[in-house]
């Protein structure tokens, strides 16, 4: 049972990762970059560091970097000088910027739709529940070899 439920959670993310890369080719993001997490966490705070932005949204700076030099090509965000660090820029959402995130978040909530049509409340917190205990146990542990 063990093994068909790793390979189910395997499965869904999968389906999952194909659902989202479909979507953010058509809306003109790059799949697998953290576009998506970065539109959308600028879209909640403007004027954010890099540092914090790659906090954020769990990436890399170098990642981040490269992210942001492609998002600022197409005009989707802007970095300017940080008055109180003179080597740190400030990256906020331009007005294009503004419309993709909105187009992202609306696309997430129709991915939420999908993965829990048919779900009662009670089913999503109980599911919930099991996935933040999958998540602790795999913070909390150590891989061992065999």
């Amino acid at each position: 049972m063990k093994q068909r439920l790793r390979q189910l959670l395997f499965e869904i993310e999968q389906l999952k990762r194909s659902k989202v890369q479909e979507f953010l080719l058509g809306i003109g993001l790059t799949p697998g970059q953290g576009q998506a997490r970065i539109l959308m966490s600028l879209e909640s705070s403007e004027h954010v560091t890099q540092r914090k932005l790659a906090d954020e949204c769990m990436l890399d700076v170098t990642t981040m970097s490269r992210t942001l030099d492609r998002l600022e090509k197409q005009g989707l965000i802007e970095r300017r000088r940080n008055p109180g660090c003179r080597r740190a820029y400030l990256i906020s959402l331009t007005a294009a910027g503004r419309v993709k995130a909105g187009e992202v978040k609306a696309g997430f909530r129709q991915l939420e739709e999908i993965l829990f049509d048919g779900f009662g409340q009670e089913e999503m917190d109980s599911l919930a529940g099991k996935l933040e205990r999958i998540k602790y146990n795999l913070k909390g542990k150590m891989y061992e070899k065999q």
